[in-house]
């Protein structure tokens, strides 16, 4: 069966994104439920999905205030990793493989930079689900590699955290038998906070604009949902259609006024330097999460989200306990986390040399 028959392109225009995930219809579970059964270990957090309704004026505020504030800086990133990303490039192919969904705008404005100001580079975006525990989708990786040489596949997230989404691919390509070897689980993304990924264009850490309002800035896309004993399996992971939120959709705008920004920005006449910290960045990551874990009385690692980006998707649609914020953090960014949080009443807590800008911690079930 051909490509574009199996794969769909959400709200984006056809030739910006093929999404390799199958489009399922699933109930909505209750925040305070899904945080039970997620704690209880009854269900995997990807075997449901949680409510996601339209944003609010609010939400719409603070989106238009980080766009305000951060853009240009997100625009500049996304230039440097699509010049990192060509000087990469063999035979004139890439295919950016986004992780869907924070990783999805971003591959669509990757693909739209390297279309642009690299035309002798034929780029192709797909967006394909990897999550946490249950490894990337091998389906959705093999269909691509039908048509691209696994050598030129880059795998494309939104941001790094602890880690985690790095670690996963890592895990699920040496794991997979039929993994080619020129095929690199490397993540390349615009900001690496905790030293995981491949290539980054900053490591500074900042709010990225898209990560405000999910599903209405990324397609109409749900995040992955991987119904249980489906792992590894033939089929695309899963995700669920947003078609009720299409009135709030600014998919489209979004990436018109990125380009916008991202067209000023001259193409880079030598290969940038990789912002990624790497290894050494990796370990204090890790030491503190274990210095967080101890003073929080818990032993899930799941339950501390590190960095800006991480701590407002906690924000936005799970139960957080309190959220940390470091005294030295970006002063526009730290006052959106503190509006954030006070629209669901979580407390915001600042302390001197925190190793990380930002920090959530989930509530007990």
């Amino acid at each position: 069966m051909e490509m574009n028959q199996k794969g769909f392109c959400g709200s984006y225009r056809e030739e910006e994104v093929t999404f390799l995930m199958r489009r399922l219809h699933l109930n909505a579970t209750p925040l305070d439920d899904r945080e039970r059964l997620i704690q209880s270990g009854e269900s995997h957090y990807s075997e449901m999905i949680g409510p996601e309704d339209a944003p609010t004026r609010e939400r719409l505020r603070l989106f238009r205030d980080c766009l305000g504030s951060n853009a240009d800086r997100m625009a500049a990133d996304i230039c440097t990793l699509a010049d990192g990303m060509a000087a990469s490039a063999e035979d004139g192919d890439l295919a950016v493989v986004s992780i869907a969904r924070a990783g999805t705008p971003v591959g669509v404005l990757l693909w739209h930079r390297l279309r642009e100001a690299y035309p002798e580079i034929a780029a192709k975006h797909f967006s394909i689900s990897v999550i946490r525990d249950r490894g990337m989708d091998y389906a959705a990786v093999r269909k691509i590699m039908e048509i691209h040489a696994p050598k030129n596949l880059r795998f494309v997230d939104g941001w790094t955290g602890k880690g985690t989404i790095a670690d996963e691919l890592t895990n699920s390509i040496s794991g997979w038998k039929e993994a080619p070897q020129d095929l690199s689980p490397g993540l390349w993304v615009p900001l690496d906070v905790c030293g995981a990924a491949e290539f980054a264009a900053s490591s500074c850490d900042y709010l990225i604009p898209s990560t405000l309002l999910g599903g209405t800035l990324s397609g109409l896309v749900s995040r992955s949902v991987l119904p249980r004993g489906e792992e590894g399996g033939s089929e695309f992971h899963g995700c669920v259609p947003l078609d009720s939120l299409r009135r709030y959709d600014l998919s489209r705008w979004f990436i018109e006024e990125m380009m916008r920004r991202l067209r000023k920005i001259p193409v880079g006449e030598t290969p940038p330097a990789n912002a990624s910290a790497g290894a050494p960045r990796r370990e204090v990551t890790f030491r503190f999460l274990d210095e967080m874990l101890a003073r929080q009385n818990l032993r899930d690692r799941n339950r501390v989200k590190l960095g800006i980006g991480e701590t407002v998707r906690v924000l936005l649609r799970r139960k957080p306990r309190c959220v940390f914020l470091s005294d030295s953090a970006n002063p526009v960014d730290a006052d959106l986390i503190r509006r954030l949080a006070a629209l669901r009443n979580v407390p915001v807590e600042t302390e001197d040399g925190l190793a990380f800008d930002a920090l959530a911690v989930i509530a007990d079930a």
